[in-house]
């Protein structure tokens, strides 16, 4: 039996890739600042969805009985040790998550920040005479296209390779 959870992470991924792909075919060189912001957090919110549907798909081939508990890494390898199991994937998704610095934590905080009310400092005109927030705040992000490209890689290696890993169990 096919997991629905295999299907929803390809998808999610396949989602975050057609993103890129549509700033890469257009022909665009440079791209303005909220073109950037608005399809790196687009390709984000994507990631962290196979990404939390990934973790799912772990506690699922490793038979935990409430799979929609998982909510991160933590969460997951909290409820396998109720089982008695540490499969060496959930202990990687917990370790990436959790290591300052990681190319996952720094994609679950870009996740975190898309929700953070920004700090407004002054409303600043864009071309279509919109008020915008200022995006230079001091929790803002830098959301480069490049950076999504790489998260996206990152989580696809991974999400590879630990499917790999679980077949041989």
């Amino acid at each position: 039996m096919v997991s629905t959870y295999i299907s929803a992470v390809n998808q999610k991924l396949l989602f975050a890739r057609q993103l890129l792909q549509m700033v890469e075919s257009a022909g665009i060189t440079s791209v303005s600042s909220h073109q950037a912001a608005a399809v790196t957090q687009s390709v984000v919110v994507q990631l962290h969805q196979a990404w939390l549907w990934h973790c799912r798909n772990v506690a699922e081939s490793y038979k935990l009985k409430e799979v929609e508990l998982v909510t991160d890494g933590d969460s997951l390898v909290a409820l396998l040790a109720q089982q008695n199991k540490c499969p060496g994937e959930a202990t990687e998704l917990q370790q990436l998550q959790n290591e300052p610095g990681s190319w996952l934590s720094e994609l679950l905080n870009a996740h975190r920040h898309i929700y953070l009310l920004p700090v407004v400092r002054k409303a600043e005109m864009d071309i279509d005479r919109l008020p915008m927030i200022a995006l230079d705040a001091p929790e803002a992000m830098d959301w480069r296209i490049e950076q999504a490209q790489v998260w996206l890689q990152n989580l696809r290696e991974l999400i590879d390779r630990q499917r790999d890993m679980m077949i041989e169990f």
